[in-house]
């Protein structure tokens, strides 16, 4: 796509024209996911806790992934701005390879020490034995979903939103139909339940992984692949992984972080946890908008820097702010005024309805400032600047939101509504932080 004409009106077309193939990608991925807990939902309690469990893990695992991606959407950004599109295959074909190498030790576990390593999270033999077997079963696929997390991060900084969206309908169409044939034995099948549904997803990434690597190497996209000599650039891998661990970085922090805040809900009771995991899946959905604007924003200021045009860079990353803000902050009046009803999509129970009700609502005043967060922490990773988000996100999360949420709940005594009202305190001192830093404009002399 190239880098982009200042008029405002173009600007925010381009933004928008990859930010929502992002949002929309985003939406089915995570429409997949409840599709496949309902699924297996209908054999027992027992499978739903061990699909949770293993997809956590698989979760856990993208903290690499990030560290490779963060790079590679700096570097091919840059490159292509240039318009230099043999830099960009090259920083695209080290980071498939570094993502394949660094997803075999994640295999090995997976498969050799399944049990292990879901044990600690499973209450019952039942659901460990069930969990181990999704576990050792989808781990395998892990090298594919690190080609397909790559493969999207670079055509989407090299402008292409559209084909990584059109793939992912293609792998959830797989993942649901080979779900629902070996989840309940449809078809002639034997009935494979949690394993059936490992063995589709993996199927999907395998799909997905070869339609990529089949682009890449015909050149019918963007961005593309060829053979290099020598095949392997240590020099190169140390650039991307130098930009991309901060980046790593600070997701696994935050999930840790997660860990801390979710232990604190238990300790209030089975209907305060219930209201919370109802809340973090209306979380899952509220985010998309955010993030495809942060991606949007990533490949658009890295575009432009590339082209050496860092004023037209900052303009892009205030543009699409602002409209991520506009974007959230309708959801976030959504949810706020309609939240008894989206609580009663998942349980009319009380008092979990209620309480699930009230985090709907303290969630909703913290959207505008994720919706800036997201968008602005974006910009800064797409010049290079990857270090600030997770500074950011370390203060907000361990000086911040747990060390609040242990005040407000337990020694003020508000209870898990104490714990909840840390969340968007945490937001907007992480907004402030991250606007501090891009408006010091040091993001536009980062060398990658």
């Amino acid at each position: 796509m190239g880098y982009f004409s200042g008029e405002t009106g173009t600007v925010r077309r381009s933004i928008l024209s990859l930010a929502w193939p992002v949002i929309v990608a985003n939406f089915l991925q995570t429409l997949a996911t409840t599709v496949d807990l309902i699924m297996v939902g209908r054999i027992g309690v027992a499978d739903i806790a061990a699909i949770g469990i293993g997809g956590n893990l698989v979760f856990f695992t993208t903290t690499v992934m990030i560290g490779i991606s963060s790079g590679t959407i700096a570097l091919v950004a840059r490159a292509f701005g240039a318009k230099n599109r043999k830099e960009a295959d090259h920083f695209l074909l080290q980071s498939l390879i570094a993502g394949v190498l660094l997803s075999l030790p994640v295999v090995l576990v997976g498969v050799l020490f399944a049990p292990a390593i879901v044990a600690p999270f499973s209450p019952t033999t039942e659901v460990r034995d069930l969990a181990a077997s999704f576990v050792s079963t989808i781990f395998l696929s892990t090298p594919f979903l690190f080609i397909i997390f790559i493969s999207t991060a670079a055509m989407r900084a090299a402008g292409d939103t559209k084909t990584p969206l059109i793939i992912g309908v293609i792998e959830n169409v797989i993942n649901f139909g080979i779900n629902y044939t070996l989840i309940f034995g449809n078809f002639g099948f034997p009935a494979l339940g949690v394993r059936g549904a490992a063995i589709g997803t993996s199927i999907a990434y395998f799909t997905g992984a070869v339609m990529f690597i089949a682009l890449f190497v015909d050149r019918r996209v963007a961005i593309g692949i060829s053979r290099e000599t020598p095949l392997v650039s240590l020099p190169t891998m140390r650039r991307i992984l130098r930009i991309g661990v901060p980046a790593a970085t600070e997701q696994l922090a935050f999930q840790i972080g997660l860990i801390f805040w979710l232990a604190m809900v238990v300790g209030f009771g089975e209907d305060a946890l219930a209201a919370h995991q109802i809340g973090l899946q209306i979380q899952a959905f509220v985010f998309m908008p955010g993030l495809g604007m942060s991606i949007a924003s990533t490949a658009i200021v890295g575009q432009n820097l590339g082209a050496r045009n860092p004023g037209l860079a900052e303009r892009s990353a205030w543009e699409a702010t602002k409209m991520s803000i506009l974007i959230m902050g309708a959801l976030a009046l959504f949810n706020f005024i309609f939240a008894p009803w989206i609580a009663y999509a998942f349980t009319n129970t009380e008092p979990a309805h209620s309480l699930a009700v009230t985090f709907i609502r303290i969630h909703a005043t913290s959207i505008p400032a994720i919706g800036l967060f997201f968008t602005l922490s974006g910009s800064l990773r797409g010049a290079g600047d990857t270090k600030w988000p997770l500074y950011a996100s370390l203060a907000g999360t361990y000086a911040i939101r747990i060390p609040l949420s242990a005040i407000l709940g337990y020694v003020v005594g508000l209870g898990v509504i104490g714990v909840w009202i840390a969340l968007p305190v945490e937001y907007y001192l992480r907004s402030a932080i991250i606007v501090q830093r891009f408006n010091g404009g040091a993001w536009k002399a980062t060398s990658v």
